[in-house]
């Protein structure tokens, strides 16, 4: 039986993480596949440098010892944004997220708070009424004729580009890209990484979601399967196989990292340069997918002719844009608003008018304040796809 929790001190005794398992919960996945220790050594580390809390030694030992016995923490479970960052800096490997979130939900299910309504709208991969089959419905029959396409599994190939589900409302646009069109796509509607119920406490629905597309996406003959989304990206490289126990027999990555790749080899040229700054907006997923995908979507940005500006938290210690917050309930709008303002001020303090986000869920949340600060935001995939397009007909929807 593995050992979760060590006695403060305990450093000796720790020992190597041997095995995989599917998880259940939340606290299954605290302990991730190559973990270097097996138990947390109770050092508040992921809390001292939390980049919201910034807590002391000792209430940061106070406060993880608390985490790992079940009581009510001071601020944790108050302050927390769920942004993933605490991963980074386990000295054990260990997630610290997953902890957080095992506590959250504990509170949430002893306080009667139920997922929000939207979060459930959102879901996607159980056939369920929701969101994207609304939007299926509303779909133009060429666009359905795309999606019925991408449903099919596609023939042995090197790689293929997964479309997952927001991206899979515009197909058009994908299926008739230029850049894209050495890539077999493979996206059926009813497959999901299960973001949504991962992010806001529903672990049963994310299981059933992610036991479904790994027995489909499991299928594939491919050597990478391309994300077109960065959370899918995480999903399948990072969180299922490390902290669900679900390892795909192929390689995943971001198509920033292909679109990177290609254009290093020579097989993509740059068609439309741009000048200016860029300031970009790095989310929760991106942090999780580490330097060789942040250095790629910058690259590909500074290829253009761009400058790019970081935000003081960037790359695997970004600020939650405060949409994860909904995870306590309507009862805590005060905390989505100030994550919010909190992402919004680094955004402005740059002084730079143009912002990219790589998460269409941080760009839904916030293109509205910072339209208001008269800031123009878009989705980095959105601008990198038209700079390497020759003409009109692209994937993206408008280009810095």
């Amino acid at each position: 039986m593995r050992k979760l929790f060590a006695a403060p001190g305990d450093e000796a005794e720790a020992c190597k993480l041997e095995g995989e398992m599917v998880s259940t919960t939340y606290l299954d996945g605290f302990i991730p596949a190559g973990a270097t220790y097996n138990e947390c050594l109770r050092c508040g580390t992921c809390l001292r440098k939390c980049p919201v809390m910034k807590m002391e030694k000792e209430e940061a030992e106070a406060e993880i010892s608390r985490l790992i016995t079940g009581e009510d923490t001071r601020r944790v479970l108050n302050e927390c944004t769920f942004c993933f960052s605490c991963n980074h800096f386990c000295p054990c490997g260990l997630k610290p997220y997953n902890l957080i979130m095992e506590r959250m939900v504990e509170r949430n299910r002893k306080n009667g708070t139920r997922l929000l309504p939207f979060a459930a709208y959102m879901a996607q991969g159980r056939n369920q009424p929701g969101y994207f089959n609304e939007r299926y419905q509303k779909a133009s029959d060429a666009e359905k004729a795309v999606l019925r396409k991408w449903s099919e599994l596609p023939g042995r190939a090197k790689d293929v580009l997964f479309i997952g589900c927001y991206y899979r409302n515009a197909p058009l646009g994908i299926e008739q890209s230029k850049v894209l069109q050495s890539l077999p796509k493979y996206g059926p509607r009813d497959i999901c990484c299960g973001d949504i119920p991962y992010r806001f406490g529903n672990y049963q629905a994310f299981s059933e979601i992610a036991d479904k597309a790994f027995n489909r996406l499991s299928l594939l003959k491919v050597d990478r399967m391309v994300c077109y989304c960065p959370s899918c990206a995480n999903y399948f490289g990072n969180i299922w196989p490390n902290c669900h126990g679900l390892r795909l027999p192929f390689e995943i990555i971001s198509l920033f990292e292909w679109l990177w790749e290609q254009y290093q080899k020579g097989g993509l040229q740059i068609s439309r340069k741009v000048t200016g700054d860029v300031v970009i907006s790095d989310s929760c997923h991106s942090g999780e997918l580490g330097d060789h995908f942040a250095e790629a979507v910058r690259g590909l940005y500074e290829a253009a002719g761009m400058r790019v500006v970081e935000l003081r938290n960037n790359r695997h210690e970004p600020l939650c844009c405060g949409f994860a917050c909904y995870l306590r309930g309507t009862d805590d709008k005060s905390g989505v608003s100030e994550a919010t303002q909190r992402k919004m001020e680094q955004i402005l303090e740059t002084g730079t008018d143009n912002v990219t986000f790589i998460c269409h869920g941080c760009e839904a949340h916030l293109s509205q304040h910072l339209a208001g600060a008269n800031v123009k935001s878009h989705l980095a995939v959105d601008d990198i796809l038209k700079l390497f397009e020759s003409d009109t007909g692209t994937a993206g929807r408008e280009a810095v």
